[in-house]
């Protein structure tokens, strides 16, 4: 639980910067447009800031999930390190390194790198998709 705590709290700036220039440019005019139009806030929130706020949130949380699963500094103070229980793999990557096994440091490394790569890939896919459905560019 720490771990999770301690990436949340690493990965949290990026999302912010992701989404807080999209939160600047929303006016007022769109929540005011969708009351008139008789809409709840619950319905505005889903039907009209939500569908902005789609894409920023999803780069963000790539970001902030990048830069989580590429965390070293914080996690080895809060680790517990013990076999199959609480390592990870940043943390076996430096042991593999220090014990000269850098065929499986590799291979740990290649394997972050794919998920990495799947993440993006994904990312990039689904932002696709949203500017296809939505129109926006």
């Amino acid at each position: 639980m720490g771990v999770v705590l301690a990436m949340v709290f690493v990965g949290l700036p990026f999302a912010v910067r992701s989404v807080q220039p999209v939160l600047m440019e929303l006016g007022p005019e769109l929540e005011e447009a969708a009351a008139v139009l008789g809409a709840s806030r619950l319905r505005t929130f889903l039907r009209v800031i939500l569908p902005l706020l789609a894409p920023p949130l999803l780069t963000g949380f790539a970001l902030a999930f990048a830069r989580a699963v590429g965390e070293y500094g914080s996690i080895v103070f809060i680790s517990g390190n013990m076999p199959n229980h609480t390592e990870i793999v940043p943390l076996l990557i430096v042991t593999k390194l220090e014990q000269f096994q850098y065929q499986q440091a590799t291979a740990l490394a290649v394997v972050m790198l794919a998920g990495s790569l799947v993440t993006l890939l994904a990312v990039n896919l689904l932002q696709a998709w949203n500017r296809r459905w939505t129109g926006h560019a």
